[in-house]
């Protein structure tokens, strides 16, 4: 195994042993693949992009948000336990949903989610080729995001879920 393949799985076995958000302090700072991710995201959106036919030009950075984080996990957690991959869980919640169940008041949610990549570059990248999900990534009116992946009940299957959200003003 190279050593690029084992520091991914490392972080990603750490990122996983994480308690449940609800049980963070309130100091609680993200994880490795977290500031992955929002690096990725943030560098896409400064660039602009092409989203399937349309153009998306240079976005503000997003901010990582401690509820969207929850929900996010919450998500893919619930996914990886019970080998669904949808946006509706399985006790026909939807994103925004959860994301209020975390406590956080939105104008505007969004849910990206990927099943199998094994790091962040891999995730972001086919978020970005896929034109809704990219489109997501890209929304000018997103200012927050949280992000999680979950290991599920066969080794290798990544469950991975970004929650974007603007809050009510």
């Amino acid at each position: 195994m190279s050593a690029n393949v084992s520091w991914v799985l490392l972080l990603l076995v750490g990122a996983l042993l994480q308690p449940a958000q609800a049980d963070l302090p309130a100091t609680s700072r993200p994880t490795a693949i977290e500031q992955r991710v929002l690096e990725l995201v943030n560098e896409a959106r400064s660039r602009g992009q092409r989203c399937g036919r349309e153009h998306f030009p240079a976005a503000d950075p997003l901010s990582l948000a401690r509820p969207l984080r929850s929900a996010a996990d919450a998500h893919a957690r619930d996914m990886a336990r019970r080998s669904y991959f949808e946006h509706r869980a399985m006790d026909g919640s939807q994103p925004k949903d959860r994301v209020l169940r975390a406590g956080y008041r939105p104008r505007l949610t969004g849910e990206n989610i990927a099943f199998g990549p094994e790091s962040a570059e891999e995730v972001v990248a086919g978020w970005l080729e896929s034109p809704g999900h990219c489109a997501n990534l890209m929304d000018q009116r997103f200012i927050d995001m949280g992000v999680a992946v979950a290991l599920g009940r066969q080794r290798g299957h990544f469950y991975w879920v970004q929650v974007l959200g603007a809050p009510l003003r």
